[in-house]
């Protein structure tokens, strides 16, 4: 179901990335996906959030070693 309160309108480009609610079910974004590149012929990544960027001490911590 659509929360229409919610609605934003987004000028999606090429390679954007789309940060979606943790609620959003995987069917709900491969739509969304969908109809971004019906509309817009473009592609877009859609991950569901929270996210954030992490610096390279962080990622070091987790394993993912940056030069």
């Amino acid at each position: 179901m659509i929360d229409f309160e919610a609605l934003q309108k987004l000028r999606v480009k090429d390679g954007d990335l789309l940060v979606v609610p943790e609620s959003t079910e995987q069917s709900d974004m491969e739509l969304l996906a969908e109809a971004i590149q019906i509309m817009n012929g473009v592609r877009s990544v859609i991950v569901r959030g929270p996210i954030k960027q992490l610096g390279t001490a962080d990622m070091n911590k987790l394993g993912w070693y940056r030069a």
